[in-house]
């Protein structure tokens, strides 16, 4: 049980990484774009500070959240991830919940027309609980915190590209990213990098299919204690594949796999695992 003490947060960073797209492209003025989403996954999979491989009581996450973009100007998008709620739970414990972390990007599009580039800032808020107790269920003064937030404020800052290729029905994005974290309880924690890819295509007029690549890597000073539970000192490499069907002009549902592994940069304090989220979007073009 101690030894699942520490491993939550990873998945609460997991789940925000996978809702939000990075792209170039900002809202024409007046569109707008809204999803309320379904995740979930379990795991025993963990990779601990070292990379190495730890086998754990299985842990359960299940979360519904928003995500929506909204165009001032041509140039300026103002975005949200709302976690609405989220539920935690190893199989020896019982299930925990609450609201989650809060995060609001402003993006602007410094660049237009065949290669938009765009930049964003992306506080997150600590809305989330950061102290939430399960207990076991053997023994009920045994219990492990299984909290909804990470406790902190910090900033992602994001430079993003992309592309549309004639006869518009194929796209490419990258970007870059920066987090710059402050503290939990007088802690300093570690910043992050994160690169990635998306490539794009559109079938039968109706069906947005993506692939995605990203890496997570920390920067600065190592971390002194493996705090699993804040997310410091964390790496992986994450492979995404999902789709869109639009139903109509404004109606859309959408699925997305996501897997965390050691492709390119070794999965460090994180669990190796598969996420599925299922979505229904609201978009006005």
């Amino acid at each position: 049980m101690k030894k699942t003490f520490y491993l939550t947060f990873i998945i609460a960073l997991v789940f925000t990484t996978l809702s939000q797209a990075q792209s170039g492209w900002t809202k024409a003025k007046g569109t707008y774009f809204f999803k309320l989403d379904y995740s979930f996954y379990n795991a025993t999979d963990f990779r601990n500070i070292d990379g190495d491989k730890l086998k754990t009581s299985e842990f359960t996450q299940n979360q519904i959240a928003l995500y929506g973009e909204y165009g001032i100007t041509d140039r300026f998008t103002v975005a949200t991830f709302v976690p609405l709620f989220k539920q935690n739970s190893y199989e020896t414990t019982n299930k925990v919940s609450g609201f989650g972390d809060v995060k609001l990007e402003l993006k602007y599009a410094l660049l237009q027309k065949s290669f938009p580039l765009s930049i964003s800032v992306s506080p997150e808020f600590p809305t989330g609980k950061k102290e939430l107790f399960a207990k076991n269920k053997s023994n009920p003064l045994d219990q492990i915190n299984l909290p909804t937030g990470d406790g902190e404020f910090n900033v992602w800052t994001t430079l993003a590209v992309s592309h549309s290729f004639s006869p518009k029905n194929l796209y490419a994005s990258a970007y870059g990213a920066f987090n710059y974290r402050t503290k939990y309880q007088e802690r300093d924690f570690q910043n992050q990098l994160q690169f990635g890819a998306e490539v794009g295509y559109k079938f039968f007029d109706k069906l947005w299919v993506n692939y995605k690549i990203s890496i997570l890597q920390g920067v600065g000073k190592d971390p002194q204690i493996a705090d699993f539970i804040r997310g410091d000192g964390t790496s992986y490499t994450g492979i995404s594949l999902g789709g869109m069907y639009e139903l109509n002009k404004n109606f859309g549902i959408t699925a997305q796999y996501f897997n965390s592994n050691s492709a390119i940069v070794k999965a460090k304090n994180v669990y190796a695992n598969n996420i599925l989220s299922f979505g229904i979007v609201y978009q006005k073009k």
